[in-house]
C-alpha cells in the first residue's frame, strides 16, 4: 500500500522526527500542506475535480501527441503526390518529435511563472496555426511542413500545463498522470481521422475545433500554476488561524526545496538518464515503423494503419502504469515498461525472418511500453518531487531527452541504409542494461516508506 504523502500537520517532536527529516531532506522529497479543496461535502467542489480532469483529458486527447501519428501524415503526403525522400520526410517528423519533448521544457518554466490559463492556450495556438500549415502548404514544401510540425509538437506543451491536476487526487496520483499519458497517446489516431477527408477540409476544421477547445481552456482552467482552491470561506480562516500560525511554523523548519536543489540530486539525474534513454528508440520507432512495415510487403498501407491504431488503443491500459506505481512502485513498473519496448525492437531485428502478422505483437509491446514510460517518467516527478516545481523538472527532461532524440535521425538514416537488425538488436540491449537502476529505485521507495510508517506510528 502506498504511503501518504508527508504533510506539515503531521509532522511531529518524537525522536524519530530527526531520522525522517533527514532522510526527507537528503531526497529532496517536499513537505507540503493538503491541498485545499474546501467542503468535502459540497457537490460542486467535488465536481470541480472532475470537470477540471475530464477538460485536461480532452486537452491531451486533441493535442498532446500528434506528431507521433507522423506514420498516418507521411502515408497522407504521398497520397497527395509528394516526392520527398525518406530522408527528408525523416527530417520533418525529427524536427516535430524534437519540439513535442523540447518545448515543452519552455512551456514547463513559463507554466510555474505565468500559470496553468495562460500557457495551456498559448500552447494550443501553436497547434492551431500548425494544423492551419499543413492543411494549406504544397506536399513537396519541405521548409513549411516542418515549421508546421514544429508548431504542432509546441503544442503538446499543454500536457504538462494540465498534469498538476493530478494533485486534486492524492490517493490516486499515479492513475491519473498514467491515464492523462493515455489521453496523449489517443491523440496519435487524429491523423489518421483527418485522412478520410481531403487534407485541406480535415486539418482546417480541426484546426477550428481546437480555437473552441482554446475558448473553453480560457474560461474553466485556473490562472494560478495550482489547481487546488485558492482561497477558503472566511469562517475557516478564523476557526484555523491557530491552524495556519502552526503551518507558517512548520513551513519554516521545514523548507520546501527550489528546482535546483532537486535537480542536483541522485535521483532525478538518474530519472533523467533512464528517460532520455529510452526516448531514442521510442522517437526512432515511429519514424522507421512505417518504413520498415513497406520493406516487410505493406503495400497498402494496412499495418501501418494497424500501428496507429495499436498505438492509441494502449491508451486503455495507461491507468495499469499508474496502479502498478501505486501499489508495487516505480521501480517495478519502470522495469516492465522498459522491457516491453526492448522487446518491440527484437521483433523489429527479426522482421527479415517473421510475418507482418507476427509483427504486430512486436507493435502492441511497443505501443504498451512507449505508454507506460511517458506515463511513468511524469508519474515519478509528481509522486517523488511534488508539484511546485512540476513543470520546471518534468520539462527539463523532457528537453534533454529531446536533445538525445536527434540521434534517431541518424539510426533512421543507418536503418535505411540497410543496418536495421543491427540498430534494432543495440537498441533493445542498450535498454535492459538499465536493470540496477531499478533495483535501486525500488529500494529507495521502500526506505521511504518505511521512514513514512515509522512516522505514523508515533503520531498514532
Amino acid at each position: 500500500m502506498q504511503a501518504p504523502p508527508v504533510t506539515s500537520s503531521t509532522i511531529t517532536k518524537s525522536t524519530t522526527d530527526n531520522e525522517i527529516e533527514q532522510f526527507t531532506r537528503k531526497s529532496w522529497l517536499p513537505v507540503l500542506h493538503t491541498a485545499t479543496q474546501g467542503d468535502n461535502n459540497n457537490y460542486f467542489e467535488r465536481n470541480r475535480s472532475w470537470i477540471l480532469l475530464l477538460l485536461s483529458l480532452v486537452i491531451v486527447s486533441l493535442s498532446g501527441g500528434l506528431v507521433y501519428g507522423w506514420p498516418l501524415l507521411r502515408r497522407q503526403l504521398q497520397d497527395d503526390g509528394s516526392t520527398l525522400t525518406e530522408k527528408q520526410f525523416g527530417l520533418i517528423y525529427t524536427i516535430g518529435s524534437w519540439s513535442t519533448q523540447g518545448g515543452r521544457f519552455f512551456i514547463g518554466i513559463l507554466r510555474d511563472r505565468y500559470g496553468t490559463k495562460r500557457m495551456t492556450c498559448l500552447s494550443l495556438i501553436f497547434l492551431m496555426i500548425g494544423l492551419i500549415g499543413v492543411g494549406l502548404c504544397n506536399p513537396n514544401q519541405l521548409v513549411v511542413l516542418s515549421i508546421s510540425l514544429l508548431l504542432i509538437g509546441l503544442g503538446s506543451g499543454s500536457q504538462l500545463c494540465v498534469q498538476p491536476v493530478a494533485v486534486l487526487f492524492p490517493n490516486n496520483v499515479g492513475i491519473v498522470l498514467s491515464t492523462l499519458s493515455g489521453a496523449f497517446n489517443i491523440s496519435g489516431l487524429i491523423f489518421l481521422i483527418l485522412a478520410n477527408n481531403t487534407r485541406k477540409f480535415s486539418f482546417l476544421v480541426f484546426a477550428g475545433s481546437i480555437l473552441f477547445l482554446t475558448i473553453v481552456s480560457a474560461i474553466i482552467l485556473p490562472k494560478s500554476n495550482s489547481f487546488s482552491l485558492q482561497s477558503i470561506p472566511e469562517e475557516a480562516d478564523t476557526n484555523n488561524n491557530k491552524d495556519d500560525k502552526k503551518h507558517e511554523q512548520d513551513d519554516a523548519k521545514h523548507k520546501l526545496p527550489t528546482a535546483f536543489e532537486q535537480m542536483k540530486t541522485t535521483e532525478y539525474i538518474l530519472l533523467l538518464t533512464w528517460f532520455s534513454i529510452c526516448i531514442v528508440p521510442l522517437q526512432y520507432y515511429v519514424g522507421i515503423i512505417g518504413y520498415q512495415l513497406e520493406e516487410m510487403g505493406d503495400d497498402t498501407g494496412l499495418y501501418t494503419d494497424i500501428f496507429a491504431y495499436i498505438y492509441a488503443g494502449a491508451a486503455i491500459a495507461s491507468p495499469i502504469a499508474g496502479y502498478i506505481a501505486d501499489k508495487y512502485g516505480l521501480g517495478v513498473a519502470q522495469g516492465l515498461s522498459t522491457l516491453l519496448v526492448a522487446g518491440s525492437l527484437f521483433f523489429l531485428a527479426a522482421s527479415a525472418s517473421i510475418s507482418l502478422n507476427v509483427q504486430t505483437i512486436g507493435i502492441t509491446l511497443y505501443g504498451i511500453g512507449r505508454m507506460f514510460i511517458f506515463g511513468l517518467y511524469f508519474t515519478n516527478c509528481g509522486k517523488r518531487f511534488g508539484y511546485s516545481n512540476f513543470g520546471t523538472l518534468a520539462g527539463l527532461g523532457l528537453l534533454i531527452s529531446a536533445i538525445c532524440s536527434l540521434l534517431q535521425y541518424v539510426l533512421i538514416s543507418w536503418t535505411v541504409s540497410g543496418y536495421g537488425a543491427i540498430v534494432n538488436t543495440v537498441l533493445g540491449a542498450i535498454l535492459i542494461a538499465q536493470a540496477p537502476y531499478f533495483g535501486w529505485l525500488y529500494r529507495r521507495e521502500k526506505l521511504y516508506e518505511s521512514a513514512i510508517s515509522i512516522q505514523q506510528k508515533n503520531i498514532c
